[in-house]
Protein backbone atom coordinates (compact mmCIF):
# COMPACT_ATOMS: atom_id res chain seq x y z
CA UNK A 1 0.00 0.00 0.00
CA UNK A 2 1.38 3.41 -0.98
CA UNK A 3 1.65 5.95 1.83
CA UNK A 4 2.44 9.66 1.87
CA UNK A 5 4.90 11.72 3.90
CA UNK A 6 6.25 15.28 3.86
CA UNK A 7 9.97 15.79 3.36
CA UNK A 8 11.25 19.12 4.71
CA UNK A 9 14.45 20.61 3.29
CA UNK A 10 16.24 23.37 5.21
CA UNK A 11 19.19 25.07 3.51
CA UNK A 12 22.42 25.00 5.47
CA UNK A 13 24.26 26.69 2.59
CA UNK A 14 23.13 28.50 -0.56
CA UNK A 15 21.57 25.99 -2.97
CA UNK A 16 21.66 26.05 -6.76
CA UNK A 17 19.05 23.78 -8.33
CA UNK A 18 19.47 25.13 -11.83
CA UNK A 19 16.78 26.01 -14.34
CA UNK A 20 16.84 24.90 -17.97
CA UNK A 21 17.73 28.26 -19.48
CA UNK A 22 19.09 31.65 -18.49
CA UNK A 23 16.88 34.58 -17.62
CA UNK A 24 17.85 38.17 -18.39
CA UNK A 25 21.24 38.93 -16.87
CA UNK A 26 21.22 35.61 -15.01
CA UNK A 27 23.14 32.92 -16.82
CA UNK A 28 22.27 30.22 -14.27
CA UNK A 29 18.98 31.00 -12.47
CA UNK A 30 17.38 28.68 -9.92
CA UNK A 31 14.23 26.69 -10.63
CA UNK A 32 11.02 28.66 -10.21
CA UNK A 33 7.33 28.13 -10.83
CA UNK A 34 6.04 29.75 -13.99
CA UNK A 35 2.75 30.90 -12.46
CA UNK A 36 4.01 32.35 -9.16
CA UNK A 37 7.73 32.95 -9.66
CA UNK A 38 8.41 31.20 -6.32
CA UNK A 39 11.53 29.03 -5.98
CA UNK A 40 11.11 25.25 -6.22
CA UNK A 41 13.26 22.15 -6.51
CA UNK A 42 11.85 19.92 -9.20
CA UNK A 43 10.92 16.37 -8.32
CA UNK A 44 13.45 14.92 -10.74
CA UNK A 45 16.25 17.03 -9.23
CA UNK A 46 15.30 16.04 -5.69
CA UNK A 47 14.90 12.35 -6.51
CA UNK A 48 18.25 12.40 -8.27
CA UNK A 49 19.86 13.84 -5.15
CA UNK A 50 18.22 11.18 -2.98
CA UNK A 51 19.24 8.47 -5.42
CA UNK A 52 22.89 9.53 -5.26
CA UNK A 53 22.78 9.88 -1.48
CA UNK A 54 21.71 6.26 -1.03
CA UNK A 55 23.76 4.74 -3.87
CA UNK A 56 25.67 1.79 -2.31
CA UNK A 57 29.39 2.42 -2.07
CA UNK A 58 30.14 -1.29 -2.27
CA UNK A 59 29.18 -2.47 -5.76
CA UNK A 60 29.48 -6.08 -4.59
CA UNK A 61 26.84 -5.65 -1.88
CA UNK A 62 24.03 -7.34 -3.77
CA UNK A 63 21.46 -6.87 -1.01
CA UNK A 64 22.07 -3.11 -0.78
CA UNK A 65 22.02 -2.79 -4.57
CA UNK A 66 18.73 -4.67 -4.79
CA UNK A 67 17.14 -2.39 -2.18
CA UNK A 68 18.46 0.73 -3.92
CA UNK A 69 17.14 -0.40 -7.28
CA UNK A 70 13.76 -1.33 -5.84
CA UNK A 71 13.37 2.11 -4.21
CA UNK A 72 14.91 4.31 -6.93
CA UNK A 73 14.55 2.20 -10.05
CA UNK A 74 16.67 -0.07 -12.20
CA UNK A 75 19.29 2.00 -13.99
CA UNK A 76 20.43 1.54 -17.56
CA UNK A 77 23.61 -0.55 -17.65
CA UNK A 78 26.28 -0.82 -20.37
CA UNK A 79 25.08 -4.37 -20.93
CA UNK A 80 21.56 -3.10 -21.63
CA UNK A 81 18.65 -4.82 -19.96
CA UNK A 82 15.25 -3.63 -18.84
CA UNK A 83 14.84 -0.38 -16.90
CA UNK A 84 11.97 0.07 -14.46
CA UNK A 85 10.82 2.83 -12.10
CA UNK A 86 11.37 2.65 -8.38
CA UNK A 87 8.67 2.42 -5.72
CA UNK A 88 9.48 5.87 -4.30
CA UNK A 89 7.65 8.85 -5.81
CA UNK A 90 9.17 12.27 -5.18
CA UNK A 91 7.23 15.47 -5.90
CA UNK A 92 8.64 18.97 -6.28
CA UNK A 93 9.74 20.84 -3.18
CA UNK A 94 7.79 24.08 -2.77
CA UNK A 95 8.71 27.13 -0.74
CA UNK A 96 7.51 27.37 2.87
CA UNK A 97 9.57 30.35 4.07
CA UNK A 98 12.58 32.30 2.83
CA UNK A 99 14.94 34.52 4.87
CA UNK A 100 15.12 38.24 4.21
CA UNK A 101 17.40 40.82 5.87
CA UNK A 102 15.85 43.26 8.33
CA UNK A 103 17.02 46.36 10.17
CA UNK A 104 16.69 44.57 13.51
CA UNK A 105 17.22 40.94 14.35
CA UNK A 106 19.50 40.49 11.28
CA UNK A 107 16.88 38.58 9.29
CA UNK A 108 13.41 37.09 9.48
CA UNK A 109 11.60 34.38 7.56
CA UNK A 110 8.92 35.43 5.10
CA UNK A 111 5.94 33.30 4.10
CA UNK A 112 2.51 33.99 2.62
CA UNK A 113 -1.06 32.63 2.59
CA UNK A 114 -0.28 30.62 -0.55
CA UNK A 115 2.84 29.01 0.92
CA UNK A 116 1.05 28.22 4.19
CA UNK A 117 -2.01 26.79 2.40
CA UNK A 118 0.17 24.56 0.25
CA UNK A 119 1.93 23.20 3.33
CA UNK A 120 -1.43 22.56 5.02
CA UNK A 121 -2.58 20.69 1.91
CA UNK A 122 0.53 18.50 1.92
CA UNK A 123 0.06 17.85 5.64
CA UNK A 124 -3.53 16.74 5.05
CA UNK A 125 -2.47 14.29 2.35
CA UNK A 126 -0.01 12.84 4.85
CA UNK A 127 -2.74 12.61 7.52
CA UNK A 128 -1.44 15.52 9.58
CA UNK A 129 -2.76 18.83 10.83
CA UNK A 130 -1.22 22.23 11.40
CA UNK A 131 -2.58 25.02 13.63
CA UNK A 132 -5.12 27.27 11.93
CA UNK A 133 -3.90 30.58 10.59
CA UNK A 134 -5.87 33.85 10.49
CA UNK A 135 -7.26 35.33 7.31
CA UNK A 136 -5.49 38.29 5.78
CA UNK A 137 -2.15 38.77 4.18
CA UNK A 138 0.17 40.53 6.61
CA UNK A 139 0.90 39.72 10.22
CA UNK A 140 4.02 38.86 12.14
CA UNK A 141 4.72 36.27 14.82
CA UNK A 142 6.18 38.68 17.35
CA UNK A 143 5.24 41.61 19.53
CA UNK A 144 6.65 44.15 17.08
CA UNK A 145 4.42 46.93 15.80
CA UNK A 146 4.55 49.46 13.00
CA UNK A 147 6.69 49.50 9.89
CA UNK A 148 9.34 46.90 9.22
CA UNK A 149 12.05 46.95 6.56
CA UNK A 150 12.19 43.50 4.92
CA UNK A 151 14.80 43.28 2.22
CA UNK A 152 14.21 46.32 -0.04
CA UNK A 153 10.57 46.68 1.06
CA UNK A 154 8.81 48.49 3.89
CA UNK A 155 5.95 46.47 5.38
CA UNK A 156 3.35 48.01 7.66
CA UNK A 157 1.63 45.35 9.75
CA UNK A 158 -0.08 47.51 12.37
CA UNK A 159 -3.47 45.90 13.07
CA UNK A 160 -6.54 48.14 12.93
CA UNK A 161 -7.84 46.43 16.06
CA UNK A 162 -5.16 45.69 18.72
CA UNK A 163 -7.21 42.84 20.17
CA UNK A 164 -7.59 41.19 16.78
CA UNK A 165 -3.90 41.79 16.11
CA UNK A 166 -2.95 40.04 19.36
CA UNK A 167 -5.01 36.99 18.38
CA UNK A 168 -3.38 36.91 14.94
CA UNK A 169 0.08 37.08 16.47
CA UNK A 170 -0.77 34.18 18.80
CA UNK A 171 -2.05 32.10 15.86
CA UNK A 172 1.03 32.79 13.75
CA UNK A 173 3.30 31.95 16.67
CA UNK A 174 1.48 28.65 17.26
CA UNK A 175 1.83 27.77 13.57
CA UNK A 176 5.50 28.78 13.47
CA UNK A 177 6.26 26.82 16.64
CA UNK A 178 4.73 23.65 15.19
CA UNK A 179 6.52 24.05 11.85
CA UNK A 180 9.83 24.75 13.58
CA UNK A 181 9.40 21.63 15.71
CA UNK A 182 8.74 19.29 12.79
CA UNK A 183 10.74 20.91 9.98
CA UNK A 184 13.92 22.46 11.41
CA UNK A 185 16.80 20.13 12.25
CA UNK A 186 17.31 19.02 15.83
CA UNK A 187 20.94 19.94 16.39
CA UNK A 188 20.76 20.21 20.18
CA UNK A 189 20.40 24.00 20.04
CA UNK A 190 16.93 25.56 19.92
CA UNK A 191 18.18 28.97 18.70
CA UNK A 192 16.77 28.70 15.18
CA UNK A 193 13.52 27.10 16.28
CA UNK A 194 12.96 29.93 18.77
CA UNK A 195 13.91 32.52 16.16
CA UNK A 196 11.54 31.00 13.58
CA UNK A 197 8.70 31.27 16.10
CA UNK A 198 9.64 34.85 16.97
CA UNK A 199 10.66 36.24 13.57
CA UNK A 200 8.16 35.04 10.98
CA UNK A 201 6.38 37.47 8.68
CA UNK A 202 3.27 36.36 6.80
CA UNK A 203 2.88 38.81 3.94
CA UNK A 204 1.00 38.89 0.65
CA UNK A 205 1.69 36.30 -2.04
CA UNK A 206 2.90 39.05 -4.36
CA UNK A 207 5.39 40.37 -1.80
CA UNK A 208 6.73 36.88 -1.09
CA UNK A 209 7.38 36.37 -4.81
CA UNK A 210 9.16 39.73 -5.00
CA UNK A 211 11.28 39.05 -1.91
CA UNK A 212 12.19 35.60 -3.23
CA UNK A 213 13.74 37.34 -6.24
CA UNK A 214 15.29 40.36 -4.52
CA UNK A 215 16.81 38.34 -1.66
CA UNK A 216 18.15 35.43 -3.70
CA UNK A 217 21.96 35.79 -3.80
CA UNK A 218 23.60 36.16 -7.20
CA UNK A 219 27.31 35.31 -7.51
CA UNK A 220 29.60 36.28 -10.37
CA UNK A 221 32.11 33.64 -11.43
CA UNK A 222 34.83 33.43 -14.05
CA UNK A 223 36.93 30.71 -15.67
CA UNK A 224 40.68 31.28 -15.75
CA UNK A 225 42.83 30.57 -18.78
CA UNK A 226 44.93 27.54 -19.52
CA UNK A 227 48.25 26.84 -17.84
CA UNK A 228 51.37 28.51 -19.21
CA UNK A 229 54.70 26.76 -18.58
CA UNK A 230 53.05 24.53 -15.95
CA UNK A 231 51.82 27.57 -14.06
CA UNK A 232 48.15 28.55 -13.86
CA UNK A 233 47.37 31.64 -15.90
CA UNK A 234 45.72 34.47 -14.00
CA UNK A 235 43.80 35.61 -17.04
CA UNK A 236 40.03 35.31 -17.38
CA UNK A 237 39.22 33.03 -20.28
CA UNK A 238 35.42 32.85 -19.87
CA UNK A 239 33.00 34.99 -17.92
CA UNK A 240 31.88 36.56 -15.88
CA UNK A 241 28.72 34.48 -15.64
CA UNK A 242 26.11 34.90 -12.95
CA UNK A 243 24.60 32.15 -10.80
CA UNK A 244 21.51 32.54 -8.63
CA UNK A 245 21.06 30.64 -5.35
CA UNK A 246 18.44 29.86 -2.79
CA UNK A 247 19.74 31.57 0.36
CA UNK A 248 20.79 29.60 3.40
CA UNK A 249 18.00 29.16 6.00
CA UNK A 250 15.35 28.67 3.27
CA UNK A 251 12.68 26.10 4.13
CA UNK A 252 10.94 23.95 1.51
CA UNK A 253 8.60 20.95 1.66
CA UNK A 254 7.94 18.10 -0.77
CA UNK A 255 5.47 15.23 -0.82
CA UNK A 256 6.98 11.77 -1.09
CA UNK A 257 5.00 8.59 -1.68
CA UNK A 258 6.10 5.03 -1.17
CA UNK A 259 6.01 1.93 0.95
CA UNK A 260 6.94 1.62 4.61
CA UNK A 261 10.27 0.10 3.59
CA UNK A 262 10.98 3.16 1.42
CA UNK A 263 10.35 5.49 4.34
CA UNK A 264 12.53 3.40 6.61
CA UNK A 265 15.36 4.15 4.20
CA UNK A 266 14.55 7.88 4.00
CA UNK A 267 14.38 8.15 7.80
CA UNK A 268 18.15 7.75 7.82
CA UNK A 269 18.25 11.36 6.55
CA UNK A 270 16.46 12.81 9.57
CA UNK A 271 18.61 15.61 11.02
CA UNK A 272 21.28 14.94 8.40
CA UNK A 273 22.29 16.88 5.30
CA UNK A 274 21.59 16.05 1.68
CA UNK A 275 23.49 17.52 -1.27
CA UNK A 276 21.07 19.11 -3.72
CA UNK A 277 21.80 20.90 -6.99
CA UNK A 278 25.09 22.00 -8.47
CA UNK A 279 28.25 23.74 -7.25
CA UNK A 280 28.74 21.17 -4.49
CA UNK A 281 32.52 21.42 -4.84
CA UNK A 282 32.44 25.09 -3.84
CA UNK A 283 30.41 24.67 -0.67
CA UNK A 284 26.86 24.85 -2.02
CA UNK A 285 23.83 22.61 -1.88
CA UNK A 286 23.71 21.30 1.71
CA UNK A 287 20.15 20.87 3.00
CA UNK A 288 19.00 19.44 6.32
CA UNK A 289 16.26 16.83 5.97
CA UNK A 290 13.27 15.85 8.07
CA UNK A 291 10.65 13.28 7.11
CA UNK A 292 7.22 13.82 8.68
CA UNK A 293 4.57 11.11 8.82
CA UNK A 294 1.34 10.80 10.77
CA UNK A 295 1.96 7.17 11.68
CA UNK A 296 5.53 7.69 12.93
CA UNK A 297 6.83 9.17 16.16
CA UNK A 298 9.21 11.42 14.23
CA UNK A 299 9.15 12.28 10.55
Amino acid sequence: MTKTAVLFLYAETPVHAGADTGSGALDLPIQREVATGLPIIKGESLKGALRERFRPLDKDDNEALATWRRVFGQELTPEGGETRPGSLRVHEAQLVAIPAPTMEGTFMWVTSPLACARLARKAKLAGLELPELPAGQTCVGSEKRGELVVGPYVVDFRPADPEVGARQIAQVQAWAQKVAEIALPDTGDDYFRAKFTRDLLRCSDELLAAISRECAPVHARVQLGKKIDDKPAKMVQNGPFYSEYLPGETLLAALVEGKDTDFELLKELNDKVLRVGGDETIGKGLMWCRLWRADAAQG
